[in-house]
């Protein structure tokens, strides 16, 4: 009965609209999901002062409203419990808008750089396709995974109201572009949780994470001072470094020609336009989906970050924070990836994303030591990060039995010449995945240098010695760039790497 009403007052509302004011930003739109069992934001423009009002197909409620001065209005409106029925919105202005084929879920933001951006075929250039891609597809269709993807946009200085894409159903074609890592991530919770799943990526590869955060959290901040300031000096005098450039280009092309000389061709000044301007894609691709009701996100980025490695816990917890604080939602689950073994990325970074879930509350990490490609930067079993962040968000925001986490150094006590390391997440055990020594530990003694040692598993714990230090001060287990590790729980989950001295860097 209740769906012959909602048809009944459609088609009665288009009979007597006007003309077509309202304007829906491309989130809210058809295909959608939204998040379930509690209060999501609709939103759009319309004329100034226009009476806005929005029925739900799933209850008989009213919502109503009136478009500001600047012609914007936007309603909270309560969703049922999680539902694969079909659901409709209709909103009524001078004209109507109904967003049709909704369903009610659990909806993730997946964000970061191109790890997060790499998608599930093949395409150009380091976009080379998960493994196993033909046969991933044989099982890709999920009528209740909905996929949004923001498209690539930059704004350096102004926050937009609106980005560019489209909700489409999950399926091989429409999959094809979209990101792995989210795709195994909402395949594996679509699977466990039985609830449709709504995936919306926004990623730009080599991009840093100052890059998605807001300006007003870094302006003044002394943390992001030369940052700051190169992106003002930048904007500011662009124009003159253009008629620099080009004068110094002209030179290049004269000189060239003259063998023997040494010259290097001059670089074409970027300004401000670029992804890796401080704020840009916060403003252009996180901005315009903020009032959209998340439950959490998924994040895979900290490469283009190595450069700054000393700040990166500092940076990246204070995007975490104002990110939850921009959306209003309280500390929203962050789940992110520690960026892989790799021949130019140092162990630095990964520490930092270490301190950074042990220090953030409600964040998770997921280790991928054994998921690495010793000179490919976008490693292509994505399988792997997809299905780890799947196991933090059923564990800790749905609350299912399972592990996921592997070994964490704890605690460390030195016998003589030994060393017994303590772990948290041992989950049922500690062992070698190869049925090998374990690889990648090391000790340092009062000359501070650090030899290879050996490292035996004792139930929960890892015993450690090395014959060239009598008298073991410090225990680092793979600080290094790239390596293959072998160290896991019983859950088959790898240990992070880490170190216990701050003698260097």
């Amino acid at each position: 009965m209740k769906k012959i009403l909602f048809i009944l007052t459609l088609t009665l509302l288009v009979t007597i609209s006007i003309k077509a004011d309202i304007i829906l930003p491309a989130i809210i739109s058809d295909n959608m999901i939204l998040q379930q069992n509690t209060e999501v934001n609709i939103w759009g423009k319309a004329d100034i002062n226009e009476k806005i009002e929005i029925r739900t197909s799933w209850e008989e409620k009213r919502y109503s409203t009136q478009a500001d001065a600047r012609g914007k209005w936007s309603l909270k409106i309560k969703t049922p419990i999680k539902t694969n029925l079909e659901q409709r919105l209709l909103i009524k202005g001078k004209n109507i808008i109904e967003v049709k084929n909704i369903l009610i879920g659990e909806v993730w933001l997946c964000s970061g750089q191109s790890n997060m951006d790499f998608q599930v075929s093949k395409g150009t250039g380091w976009r080379t396709g998960v493994i196993d891609e033909e046969k991933e597809m044989q099982d890709a269709t999920f009528p209740d995974i909905r996929l949004f993807h923001v498209e690539q946009k930059l704004s350096p200085e102004q926050e937009l109201d609106d980005c560019e894409g489209q909700w489409l159903v999950c399926n091989p074609e429409n999959l094809k572009t979209f990101s792995a890592v989210a795709f195994f991530f909402g395949k594996d919770l679509y699977k466990n949780i039985n609830s449709p799943i709504g995936l919306v990526q926004s990623t730009w590869g080599g991009t840093h994470v100052e890059s998605w955060t807001k300006m007003s959290e870094m302006k003044y901040d002394p943390v992001y001072a030369d940052l700051v300031y190169d992106f003002y000096n930048s904007r500011d005098n662009f124009e003159a470094d253009l008629n620099r450039y080009e004068e110094q280009l002209k030179e290049y092309e004269i000189k060239k020609e003259v063998k023997g000389t040494d010259l290097q061709k001059p670089k074409k000044p970027k300004g401000i336009y670029h992804n890796k301007a401080l704020s840009t894609l916060w403003n252009a691709m996180i901005s315009p989906i903020l009032p959209y009701t998340i439950k959490g996100v998924i994040w895979y980025q900290g490469e283009s970050n190595s450069i700054r490695h000393q700040d990166y816990k500092y940076v990246f917890t204070k995007m975490i924070n104002s990110w939850r604080k921009e959306w209003g939602l309280g500390d929203f689950p962050f789940y992110f990836v520690q960026i892989a073994p790799h021949y130019k990325q140092p162990p630095h970074i990964r520490e930092a994303q270490l301190e950074t879930w042990q220090s953030v509350d409600n964040t998770g990490m997921v280790v991928i030591t054994d998921a690495a490609d010793s000179t490919d930067i976008h490693p292509r079993h994505k399988q792997i990060p997809g299905a780890r962040l799947a196991k933090w968000a059923l564990a800790k925001t749905y609350g299912q039995d399972g592990a996921y986490s592997g070994p964490i150094y704890k605690s460390h006590e030195v016998q003589e010449d030994k060393v017994i390391i303590t772990f948290d997440y041992v989950d049922g055990g500690l062992y070698s995945s190869d049925g090998k020594s374990l690889k990648g530990f090391t000790l340092a003694g009062p000359d501070k240098k650090f030899y290879p040692a050996t490292a035996v598993i004792d139930g929960d714990k890892v015993v450690l010695s090395a014959p060239e230090v009598p008298f073991p001060m410090a225990i680092r287990y793979h600080w290094e760039n790239f390596f293959r590790a072998n160290f896991y729980n019983k859950a088959q989950l790898p240990a992070s790497p880490f170190r216990t001295d701050r003698w260097t860097n």
